[in-house]
């Protein structure tokens, strides 16, 4: 008896043993059992662009319908790209409606919807006449990339769904080589603080780092003074490079030191020769004989005068432009910007050069 219970227990475990242990209940009656979602792996859904597309911005009349319609040709020209697409109505969800076009608002929509790039698209309607702009903006700066506008005259939503569809494929272009990642630039310049510009567009001033979208661009720095540098340079998707432009002077054409004090000596002589000069006009010629015997009038006044008046004016004014010119090169040459900044007041205080000759103020 004992060794029929033992044997009978012993099956009973080996039984449960060999049965799985579910204690799920049973799906109820009518509703189907739901496969467990797959797991995803967060490395494969990294995208290195992510691109936020704002509600079409309509100025002037534009049916609802013809809204949609140009904004889904947008989109859809967009999604054929390498690169995440945010559509409008996703963007209003995450950080509300209305326009944006000021960088402070671009980088809230961009923090709120985890863009890199943000598109802004604008209709302009003026009777039957179309310009479309559409914009590529930054995310982090909220500064813009990159616009194009187009326009025709007397046509249609259709026609416009084209401008849209090319311009889009052009951000496509662009968004594409950024989302294979970014090339970055950093300019310096000798001196400092010279104005850089990218294909045209102000780039910033020295030193200047930025990003710039891969391919080639123009680049140009310029300073007053300075004679400017214009170069075509190539940038590689994730590639970084450093310019360095050394920017020099615009040559003088102001004689050297040496003549200055020279043009400034012959012309103090020359001022004050013409000042001679007029002041002998109309004097008696009284050398030798000349105011003696026939030569005396019935007054008793020579003959024989001085007639120097326009000699002595234009003297004068030969060495007023002597006199303005050893300035100008002594003001120019002075190696000290101190000393330079003091002959400079000195000039202007003491010393006043016109038309008609050269005064002394004390």
């Amino acid at each position: 008896m004992v060794a029929t219970t033992l044997a009978t227990v012993t099956a009973f475990a080996i039984g449960l043993a060999q049965v799985p242990l579910t204690l799920a209940a049973p799906p109820e009656p009518g509703v189907e059992a739901k496969a467990p979602a797959p797991r995803v792996d967060p490395s494969s859904t990294d995208v290195a662009a992510r691109t936020a597309i704002l509600p079409l911005v309509v100025e002037g009349e534009l049916a609802d319908a013809d809204r949609e319609a140009l904004t889904k040709q947008l989109v859809e020209g967009l999604q054929r790209g390498s690169f995440e697409v945010i559509t409008p109505d996703e963007v209003t969800a995450a950080a509300g409606g209305g326009d944006c076009s000021k960088p402070g608002c671009m980088q809230k929509i961009a923090q709120k919807t985890g863009a890199t790039h943000i598109v802004r698209a604008t209709v302009e309607v003026v009777d039957r006449d179309y310009t479309v702009q559409v914009a590529l903006y930054e995310g982090d700066e909220g500064s813009e990339i990159v616009s194009s506008s187009e326009g025709c005259e007397i046509c249609g939503v259709v026609d416009v769904g084209g401008l849209i569809e090319t311009q889009a494929a052009t951000l496509r272009t662009k968004l594409d080589a950024l989302a294979s990642g970014p090339a970055a630039i950093n300019i310096t310049s000798d001196p400092e603080d010279a104005e850089v510009t990218l294909d045209g567009e102000p780039f910033g001033v020295t030193p200047v780092d930025k990003r710039v979208i891969p391919g080639d661009h123009v680049i140009r720095v310029s300073k007053e003074g300075y004679i400017a540098v214009q170069e075509k340079r190539t940038f590689v998707e994730g590639a970084r490079e450093s310019l360095s432009y050394e920017l020099e002077k615009v040559p003088n054409r102001l004689p050297k030191r040496p003549y200055g004090w020279a043009s400034l000596g012959i012309g103090i002589a020359a001022v004050g020769g013409g000042l001679a000069l007029t002041f002998l006009h109309d004097r008696p010629y009284g050398l030798g004989s000349s105011c003696q015997g026939a030569n005396i009038d019935l007054d008793g006044d020579c003959k024989f005068l001085f007639n120097t008046k326009w000699y002595g004016v234009g003297l004068g004014l030969a060495g007023g432009a002597l006199v303005t010119l050893g300035v100008a090169v002594l003001i120019n040459t002075a190696k000290n910007p101190r000393k330079q900044a003091k002959l400079e007041a000195a000039v202007n205080e003491h010393l006043q050069v016109g038309p008609g000759g050269v005064g002394l103020r004390f």
